[in-house]
């Protein structure tokens, strides 16, 4: 489950890497809900989308999450995880660039449970 961690700069919620596939997952739902694909576009190609609402041309926006790998509270290897998201510049707001930190197994805010057996 996602945890609520202070950092210098505020609150922020970490996010475990199966829950960046799940949150990914949903967001690609999404795209198909509110915009759609001109003739001859691709995924790849944002400018060949249009928003379902306004017709507007869809634009994409780079969210980058900090990857905290390390074995300390806020620790990592500098490692950034980029995210693209679509949105559509008349109808919706830029998203930030600041995106949730993301803790894969192993790490100090995703630890390995292991089980110790007490005689």
């Amino acid at each position: 489950m996602a945890e609520r961690v202070c950092t210098p700069e505020g609150e922020v919620l970490v996010l475990t890497d199966q829950e960046m596939e799940a949150q990914i997952r949903a967001s690609q739902e999404l795209i198909k809900e509110k915009y759609f694909q001109r003739e001859g576009g691709t995924y790849q190609n944002s400018w060949q989308f249009n928003c379902r609402e306004c017709g507007g041309i869809v634009l994409v926006a780079t969210i980058f999450h900090p990857v905290w790998d390390g074995p300390f509270l806020m620790s990592g290897s500098g490692k950034c995880f980029r995210e693209f998201v679509p949105y559509c510049p008349k109808c919706e707001e830029k998203p930030s660039e600041r995106g949730c930190p993301i803790a894969p197994k192993g790490s100090y805010h995703n630890p390995f449970r292991v089980a110790i057996q007490i005689e």
